[in-house]
């Protein structure tokens, strides 16, 4: 009996070893070795930045100017724009005065004058660069000095930049 179950044994091992495996087809895919890739630029100048930090502008205003007495023209120097925005912004700087410059002693005594030049500057696009030399000049009229008390006379500008 030992050789009648050692015989059916060795044939049902050699059954086991002899079931043929299939595979199935390997898939192949023929390629011409490109890819894409998209690559982006972020309006943040870092991983920890606020959205938007990377729009920025500057705007250089003259500091106190003198006008000498009886000059007739002078340049307020130092006016300048310079500017980094969106697609479709663009820079609007407005200066304003008066008309008027006050007497430090009276404020009743005037001296008139006008502003010329950037006085209503929009850039021509977003972006600014290197910083635009602006102009902007002070013009008190003949008139004006010949009729004014002697004195130091003062006006404050107003410079209003938007982005928009």
């Amino acid at each position: 009996m030992k050789k009648l179950i050692s015989i059916a044994l060795a044939a049902a091992m050699l059954a086991a070893v002899s079931v043929p495996s299939f595979a199935a087809n390997p898939i192949t895919k023929e390629t011409d070795n490109t890819g894409t890739a998209i690559v982006k630029t972020s309006t943040k100048t870092g991983p920890d930045s606020p959205e938007d930090d990377a729009v920025k502008y500057t705007v250089t205003i003259p500091a106190d100017t003198t006008i000498y007495w009886g000059t007739e023209e002078t340049d307020l120097t130092g006016f300048t724009a310079e500017s980094h925005l969106k697609y479709g912004q663009k820079l609007k700087i407005t200066v304003a005065g008066t008309g008027s410059m006050k007497l430090a002693e009276d404020s009743n005594e005037t001296l008139s004058y006008t502003l010329s030049g950037d006085t209503a500057f929009e850039a021509s696009s977003p972006v600014i660069n290197p910083a635009k030399d602006l102009a902007l000049k002070v013009t008190v009229p003949a008139d004006a000095w010949n009729n004014a008390i002697v004195g130091e006379y003062s006006d404050t500008l107003t410079f209003t930049v938007n982005a928009d």
